[in-house]
């Protein structure tokens, strides 16, 4: 009689081990490939904000304003639409109404791919809103003023409109743009990544005043609406710093820094249209250097 060949428990055991090695081994690698081309695709999407930013600048000999005044605060995102093939996007504005109420609705809940980025899981809106969200954010400057949006030292302020002619330290060197994590929508202290801590009315955000809470998970929520919370930040603290970022329910001051998903740092776009990506560890004086239009300032590689 012929015996039938076939492996023993052990054997079988000891080929499962082995896939479950090489899977362990194998995953990493792949979620590192992911990551990759996540990081690709962030900065690609900084380059062509980049493109319509310097557009907008040939046609109108400035840029756009951080934020139109009150009660329509429209963001630097918005005046940017029809310079990134969304002109249609544009066309269901109303610019002299608020900005994410009654005929603006429809343009507020509206997701712009190029404004998000894919290695936030956040799927496009925070948590709990309807409205669709930021990741990418103006930049106002050093924020070494409570964060005045108004006085700001950098390129995106309060009505105030900025050109390469007041760029004093040079293009290369004044960043324009960078990365925002989106908000968890909670209000109890949980990540300090996707929380602010939030100041009542116009509360200057000085360092000392926002030691505690209440806390606010709504940052990024809105690209259509400008200020701190959805599409500015400034340089007060380093990249993906420690440290809770604070702003006021006024949205006209704050200290928020540039956060990602991205391993060691941050991707930047420079008002010269490059994007570098920015370590965490950079000097907190190169990296308040590189957020001023005119500070005389000799930054060098970062």
């Amino acid at each position: 009689m012929s015996r039938r060949q076939a492996f023993t428990l052990i054997e079988l055991l000891v080929v499962i081990a082995i896939i479950g090695i090489l899977v362990s081994l194998l995953l990493p690698a792949v979620q590192f490939a992911r990551e990759s081309a996540r990081r690709v695709q962030c900065s690609n999407n900084l380059k062509q904000i980049g493109v319509s930013l310097n557009t907008f600048h040939d046609a109108r000999r400035q840029f756009p304003p951080g934020r139109d005044s009150w009660p329509a605060p429209f963001s630097t995102q918005a005046h940017l639409l029809p310079y990134q093939e969304n002109a249609n996007l544009q066309n269901l504005i109303d610019f002299t109404q608020p900005t994410s109420i009654g005929v603006n609705v429809q343009a507020a809940t509206t997701r712009v791919p190029l404004f998000e980025c894919p290695s936030d899981s956040s799927q496009g809106r925070v948590p709990g809103s309807t409205f669709a969200a930021c990741n990418y954010v103006g930049n106002v400057g050093t924020g070494i003023n409570n964060g005045d949006y108004v006085t700001g030292d950098g390129v995106f302020l309060l009505t105030t409109t900025v050109g390469f002619q007041d760029l004093i330290d040079g293009s290369s060197q004044t960043a324009a743009f960078s990365e925002s994590l989106l908000g968890d929508g909670g209000f109890t202290q949980t990540d300090s990544r996707r929380q602010v801590v939030q100041l009542s009315g116009s509360t200057p955000t000085a360092p000392g005043s926002c030691t505690s809470g209440p806390y606010f998970g709504k940052r990024g929520d809105r690209w259509i609406n400008g200020g701190y919370l959805a599409t500015l930040y400034n340089h007060y603290f380093p990249p993906n710093a420690p440290d809770w970022d604070c702003l006021n329910a006024a949205n006209n001051f704050g200290l928020k820094t540039a956060r990602s998903n991205h391993r060691g740092g941050v991707t930047v776009l420079m008002c010269d249209g490059s994007v570098h990506f920015v370590a965490n560890s950079i000097h907190l004086k190169t990296w308040r250097a590189i957020a001023t239009r005119g500070g005389n300032d000799i930054t060098g590689e970062f």
